[in-house]
């Protein structure tokens, strides 16, 4: 009777003699798509009946089939099947199907990726559009170097994912994407792989509907630069403007669920950080020019760069509002101060004007924020 023990064994004498052919175990799990030769072949220490859904006699018939051998079970031995005694190696190829923002379009896209014996890639759009390059693995991550093929101006583009400990055939990978569009703005965003096991799926995922999580990780997800060469930094100023003229330090002030104003702090910084400062915790975020009277200023209690939940606050400070000066009329939108309303209307003074202000006249424009925000609360 032939055991698991046995099965084992034979394991072991098929990757021998398919490394002598040039042929590594890396390469047999990837073309198997099996990831558990080390654990099948050791019988002594992974004695179980089944690894990775497969007993040891049906892995062994599958290296059997799979290269074309023959294993003589009277004398133990193992050859090759036909005139040929070499293993035909074959290509090994990962299909993945990529995922992009498609900026003109304002939609998901998506390409057909081919990476060859981990090293050429082939890339197809939708659209009339191929690319070529190379699959390079440094680390962690996997590089994709593209060019298009075809076109009359060479156009190239940079692909970074994030692999982890295993190199390559992760069912999804994410990362991001460096080129120039087709109007010609250098674009960089987010991107997608999702894994396929053959050309036919990988055909028929092309052409049926996006799924929605997809949509949702990747949509807008897109950087597009301007196409201009500046002469002096002043050039940049666009949007510094604005934000730079109301740097400094704020008193923010908020009507309570109670109705009570709130004093709080708030950093604006000529760079468009800010940092709002509220009950021991910092707030750090950013500031938009919106237009020329207006900046949108978010913040929220989640570090790093990550899109995560957590308390956020969204601000819309109003500079064309001269009748509150020195005070700056607000609104705002949150989850995390101690109001019944998600929106509200609030006020902010620089700290340095704080002090000469009218009190009266903030009291005054205090009980009009009352008031607004009371309509809202009992609506």
């Amino acid at each position: 009777m032939v055991t698991s023990k046995t099965y084992a064994e034979r394991i072991t004498v098929i990757l021998d003699y398919l490394k002598t052919q040039k042929i590594s175990q890396y390469e047999v799990e990837e073309r198997l798509n099996y990831t558990s030769l080390s654990k099948a072949k050791n019988y002594d220490k992974y004695p179980q009946a089944v690894i990775e859904r497969k007993t040891r006699e049906e892995l062994f018939n599958k290296l059997i089939t799979e290269y074309g051998l023959y294993y003589d079970e009277v004398n133990e031995s193992l050859t090759q099947r036909g005139e040929d005694k070499h293993v035909q190696k074959v290509d090994n190829v990962l299909y993945y199907v990529m995922y992009y923002y498609a900026f003109a379009r304002a939609k998901v896209g998506k390409a057909m990726v081919r990476i060859i014996n981990n090293k050429h890639v082939i890339m197809d759009y939708e659209f009339e559009e191929h690319w070529e390059g190379t699959y390079e693995v440094i680390e962690n991550y996997s590089f994709l170097t593209m060019e298009k093929v075809g076109g009359v101006t060479p156009v190239k583009k940079l692909i970074c994912l994030f692999s982890g400990t295993k190199k390559t055939g992760r069912p999804i990978l994410l990362g991001t994407y460096s080129t120039i569009k087709r109007d010609g703005f250098p674009a960089a965003g987010k991107i997608l792989f999702e894994r396929v096991f053959n050309k036919k799926t990988l055909e028929i995922k092309i052409k049926s509907e996006i799924d929605q999580r997809i949509s949702f990780y990747l949509m807008n997800k897109v950087i597009v630069a301007e196409t201009f060469t500046p002469n002096t930094l002043d050039d940049l100023q666009r949007g510094y403007k604005i934000i730079n003229k109301f740097a400094g330090r704020y008193y923010l002030f908020y009507p309570r669920s109670d109705l009570e104003m709130v004093k709080i702090e708030m950093e604006c910084m000529g760079d468009s950080r800010v940092f709002v400062y509220f009950n021991n915790i910092t707030y750090p975020g950013s500031i938009i020019p919106v237009d020329n009277h207006t900046l949108k200023i978010e913040v929220n209690d989640e570090d790093g760069f990550s899109e995560s939940l957590g308390n956020r606050i969204v601000i819309f400070l109003n500079t064309s509002k001269s009748e509150f000066q020195p005070f700056v009329y607000c609104v705002g939108i949150s989850n995390a101060l101690e109001s019944e309303c998600n929106s509200f209307s609030c006020l902010a003074i620089k700290q340095d004007l704080y002090h000469q202000a009218d009190k009266g006249k903030l009291n005054r424009i205090a009980q009009k924020i009352q008031k607004s925000n009371s309509i809202h609360t009992h609506n």
